[in-house]
């Protein structure tokens, strides 16, 4: 059981050896079974791998352990739905460019960026030209338009991180498309 502080230097180690099945029932059978206790508990889970991601040498057996636990922890905290999608695909993205910045890495075998540049993709949930179309007069728009198209420019932001390491020439030219569209909302 963690502590307060999350879980220790040997069980994230521990966590991070296991296959991803093995792996998987762990994390359901050791998560709170209060639902309001769960966010703390994936969230210290997600950013203590992504930490030991961020500290382990560069190309190694250890940092792709734990790129991998990361990636597994958000992607089952979004499935059930402990934190929002747009939160997930951000920390996913994000992990794709810290893990992929070293040339070498087997980023495309380990954290499939194409995948989850079309799943981020699939957050802005409206139309391009609807998106352009309201930021072009952003300033007059109600404050929870206003909200949605800030959101998209986060969102957009992420793909813009993302992007070197997608090879699907489809995803690029999208992602393109909507980093040129970025400097226009708000």
């Amino acid at each position: 059981m963690w502590n307060l502080l999350g879980p220790s230097d040997e069980e994230i180690l521990h966590l991070a050896a296991m296959g991803e099945e093995v792996r998987r029932g762990w994390l359901f059978t050791h998560q709170p079974a209060n639902p309001d206790d769960r966010f703390y508990w994936w969230d210290t889970l997600m950013e203590v791998s992504l930490a030991r991601v961020r500290s382990s040498a560069p190309l190694t057996p250890t940092q792709r352990e734990y790129s991998l636990l990361a990636a597994q922890a958000t992607k089952e905290a979004i499935e059930l739905q402990v934190i929002p999608p747009w939160k997930g695909y951000m920390r996913l993205a994000f992990l794709v460019s810290e893990y992929g910045r070293h040339p070498g890495s087997d980023v495309q075998e380990v954290l499939h960026p194409d995948k989850v540049a079309a799943n981020t993709l699939r957050l802005i949930g409206k139309p391009y030209e609807e998106i352009v179309e309201a930021a072009e007069s952003w300033p007059s728009r109600p404050i929870d338009e206003i909200a949605e198209l800030r959101m998209v420019k986060n969102i957009v932001h992420v793909l813009g991180v993302i992007a070197p390491h997608v090879l699907d020439p489809g995803l690029r030219k999208a992602i393109s498309r909507w980093l040129d569209a970025c400097e226009k909302l708000p």
